[in-house]
């Protein structure tokens, strides 16, 4: 029982490393200002891919406690938690396609990678879309106005004249995310024997 919690324990903090140190890999977007494309979500997918949802989540809170803790951007203690909010519904949509995929076949390796693929990518892109537009024209508007020192409803008007770049940039994310976490999952399963540890 203590090796078992031991073994778990050394997996989240591993993959947690990971996202913080991947954290300061940042790819400047044109569209919206101030965005950048980043890859520290990518062991938060995998982790989630290799050992279930509950792993995906708490990697991801870490890794936001530690980017409000030592890493705070422009978008203050605010930045990290509206991360954490879009990597978590990008989570819940490749978790339903995993549940889809499960109805389709007695085995999920039944069904071919790159079908497992299009369709987390699609879901991943719907959920992470659908549910942050309110949250990003909500808070992305008070970030706007508590970084720039404009008024709140400047802010606003602002962000609604971007909110399709702010679109465009949650759906290019999964884009790339979600493939490369599955491949990179794919290749660890195949040469290390990992048991479920759920």
């Amino acid at each position: 029982m203590v090796l078992m919690n031991a073994r778990k324990v050394g997996i989240i903090i591993a993959f947690s490393a990971l996202t913080i140190v991947l954290t300061f890999v940042r790819i400047p977007v044109p569209y919206p200002p101030g965005f950048s494309y980043q890859v520290f979500e990518i062991p938060i997918v995998v982790a989630f891919l290799l050992f279930g949802f509950k792993y995906g989540i708490v990697v991801a809170l870490i890794n936001m406690v530690a980017a409000m803790t030592f890493l705070i951007g422009p978008g203050g203690l605010l930045g990290p938690p509206f991360y954490f909010a879009a990597i978590l519904w990008m989570l819940v949509g490749v978790q339903i396609s995993l549940k889809i995929v499960s109805r389709w076949s007695d085995s999920i390796k039944a069904v071919s990678a790159s079908k497992y693929v299009a369709l987390s990518t699609a879901v991943g892109i719907l959920t992470r879309t659908i549910f942050m537009l309110p949250l990003d024209w909500a808070l992305y508007g008070a970030i706007v106005s508590l970084v720039t020192g404009i008024s709140v409803p400047e802010a606003y008007t602002y962000v609604t004249t971007i909110l399709p770049g702010i679109v465009l940039y949650n759906v290019t994310i999964p884009l790339y995310v979600i493939p490369i976490s599955c491949y990179i999952a794919q290749k660890v399963r195949k040469s290390v024997e990992i048991e479920a540890i759920h």
